[in-house]
């Protein structure tokens, strides 16, 4: 019985183990400017204008889109250094959520005023990870709501993919605008230009090939 009841217990600890969510590595870069956008990206969100197509932002409690054109909150929103179009602000116990009908390989925003607070939580088939603070991007950055900083933030998944990504906030607040990512099967621009040629050289050729062949045929 006592043996029994090890092997149950052996292929229950065996089973969690297979089911846990995937922690794979996500590599971090960081560039100074908001444009122009990570190689292989496509702008998703910028809160101005329709969402790409197969993407879904979703505001969550305590969250809200303000116009940076308005300025400085005091207390509550900061705009992106720059930023004078629409961004998206997370406060104290909020939450908004980005998702996506295909699988996003990589991903970024642009981030301003940034605090230890403020999180991403990414989720995808086997993956689950969440970034707090100083993971979020260089921890040497003073994560104390500085204004004047604003970054774009790089999140390459490593091999995985992602579906789902949660902004939160425990404090006021978290600053972000234009949403980008790769998506798992989209060529890049580059790919589509060299398919492109491709498709228009074999159609020549195939023209050229027709017209040898009725000239045979007609002498």
């Amino acid at each position: 019985m006592a043996i029994r009841h090890l092997a149950v217990a052996a292929a229950l600890s065996l089973t969690a183990v297979v089911a846990a969510p995937a922690q794979a590595a996500i590599s971090i870069s960081v560039t100074p400017n908001n444009i122009p956008l990570p190689t292989g990206q496509q702008m998703v969100v910028d809160f101005d204008n329709a969402n790409a197509a197969g993407f879904t932002f979703t505001q969550g409690p305590n969250s809200f889109v303000r116009s940076g054109a308005l300025g400085l909150q005091s207390g509550v929103s900061a705009p992106p250094p720059g930023d004078i179009t629409n961004y998206q602000t997370v406060t104290n116990g909020g939450s908004a959520t980005l998702t996506s009908t295909g699988l996003m390989t990589s991903f970024s925003l642009f981030m301003g005023s940034p605090d230890s607070f403020n999180s991403i939580r990414f989720e995808g088939p086997g993956f689950f990870q969440t970034l707090t603070g100083p993971q979020l991007f260089d921890p040497a950055t003073a994560f104390n709501g500085d204004q004047s900083i604003g970054r774009r933030i790089t999140y390459d998944f490593g091999g995985a993919t992602v579906n789902k990504i949660t902004f939160l906030s425990t404090g006021n607040s978290f600053e972000f605008d234009d949403l980008a990512a790769g998506v798992a099967g989209v060529p890049e621009p580059t790919t589509w230009a060299t398919m492109l040629l491709g498709v228009f050289g074999l159609g020549g050729a195939l023209r050229t090939q027709r017209g040898r062949r009725t000239v045979a045929v007609t002498a």
